[in-house]
């Protein structure tokens, strides 16, 4: 579901205790913002070409490679009976659009569309929940763990998998989740079982699965777990597994589910834990405690994650409209309660800028030499002053026909974006788009990359690449 103005400012502002730069612990890296400042990757490859390895991954998933002292860790499910196939693109729309032209009725129109799009658990067979360990240096399978066996409680969208959500390591432990349907899980690095948490299964909106990633800080696991039936924040113990603190939390809207995975932004006044919902950013202290929130007018899909830079939070809430409600802020440290722009506001005494319509819907935003990049799903991209908000420009990013869902990468005087169809845009930063080059893989991938040992560490459907020199 992947940045500050000049990278050296990211060795700087950095919000995780200081990792190894052949390190990638978790979602969007060291730094939870997709920047890997140092690494010295190839800007051009193919399947053969500047690849160290290539590897078979059995199953299906979406969570994104975890990399600690020269071992690669992914997630991964596996089903006897096949999956219902992906697609890349937004879709949905279109065909509700078709079937209401044709006079449909609405009951059978919402039939017709979960059962082109959606897997629900009465077509699925019993599904093992993998975790997986390769030697970086060589690709090889150090190890497999069967971390859960049975039917799932609930189903996916056929582009979500049952095992989209990144493991994180703290560098003593490995934790990994299949989800609040499945449950929350620690092991040693070498794939010793230590502890598991699980929750009574809960519906997830229209059957769309779930993706929000654990964090660790500070000897703390930080788990998201938002549905239709009931949403919470939760504190686990990294060493027990024991439930430090659970926060109810309230939707805004009519919907509740939420994809987001949370934020540790650690500034000169506190530590918080950052968290977007349906029509709301909340903070939250570690001890559970609501510390802000902002509440968004319409509909969006809490997706993306935040990240912070040069003393100013980013984070934004998007939808799959090109032009819907996709508001992104920027916002200082020090806010308490109800910090929400009025109607006609665009800041305020907490949010430095604003903009209504800028917001990824699935990728995780990304900055570099000032600039805000922010990659919607169909390929449009909105680059914004990370200082002011002011829209520098927009641009289609590798041309007509990209779509993406993985979030972008930050690498050296690099942007990585990597499309839903196996493809990675390299642009160079600057004040207009320019493209490096675009390098096919040619299989569907919708997992954010990882970076590690200057190399790009790529998980398409049913592989794990290591490119490199």
């Amino acid at each position: 579901m992947g940045l500050v103005a000049g990278l050296v400012a990211v060795m700087v502002m950095t919000n995780w205790a200081a990792t190894p730069a052949d390190d990638w612990p978790g979602f969007r890296g060291p730094n939870a913002n997709g920047v890997a400042a140092a690494a010295n990757l190839p800007a051009t490859w193919s399947k053969t070409n500047n690849v160290r390895w290539a590897v078979d991954v059995p199953g299906r998933g979406w969570s994104s490679p975890v990399i600690w002292k020269n071992v690669v860790y992914l997630t991964s499910a596996i089903s006897k009976k096949p999956f219902k196939q992906p697609s890349p693109g937004l879709y949905g729309n279109d065909y509700i659009a078709e079937l209401r032209a044709k006079g449909v009725p609405l009951a059978e129109v919402n039939r017709l569309v979960r059962e082109r799009d959606n897997e629900i658990p009465e077509e699925s067979d019993e599904i093992r929940y993998v975790l997986y360990a390769f030697d970086a240096p060589t690709g090889k399978m150090l190890w497999e763990r069967e971390v859960h066996k049975g039917l799932p409680f609930g189903g996916r969208h056929r582009k979500n998998t049952y095992s989209s959500e990144t493991p994180f390591t703290d560098g003593e432990r490995l934790y990994v989740s299949f989800g609040q349907n499945i449950g929350m899980f620690a092991f040693t690095l070498d794939g010793r079982p230590l502890w598991k948490k699980t929750w009574p299964p809960q519906r997830i909106y229209l059957d769309f699965g779930t993706a929000s990633s654990p964090v660790v800080h500070d000897g703390t696991v930080f788990l998201l777990q938002d549905s239709e039936q009931e949403s919470f924040l939760t504190a686990l113990d990294a060493r027990t597994g024991e439930q430090l603190w659970r926060t109810a939390r309230a939707s805004e809207g009519l919907l509740h589910s939420s994809w987001n995975t949370p934020y540790i932004w650690k500034h000169s006044t506190r530590t918080e834990v950052v968290v977007t919902g349906h029509r709301s950013v909340r903070s939250y202290a570690l001890d559970g405690t609501e510390l802000w929130r902002i509440v968004i007018p319409g509909t969006t899909m809490p997706t993306p994650s935040a990240f912070s830079a040069n003393g100013l939070l980013f984070v934004g809430t998007g939808a799959q409209g090109g032009d819907a409600s996709r508001p992104f802020f920027a916002i200082r440290p020090g806010a308490s309660g109800d910090i929400s722009l009025g109607p006609e506001e665009t800041s305020n005494a907490f949010i430095a800028w604003s903009h209504p319509r800028a917001s990824g819907y699935t990728p995780s935003p990304a900055l570099a030499g000032g600039r805000l990049y922010l990659l919607h799903d169909t390929g449009i991209m909105a680059v914004l002053d990370a200082e002011t908000g002011k829209e520098l420009y927009k641009a289609r990013v590798g041309g007509i026909g990209h779509t993406f869902s993985a979030s972008p990468l930050v690498v050296g005087n690099h942007l990585y974006f990597l499309d839903e169809e196996g493809t990675m845009i390299v642009v160079e930063p600057g004040a207009e788009y320019k493209e490096v080059a675009q390098n096919s893989l040619d299989e569907m991938t919708l997992a954010s990359p990882a970076v590690a040992d200057n190399s790009l560490f790529i998980r398409t459907e049913t592989k794990l690449y290591r490119v490199g020199r």
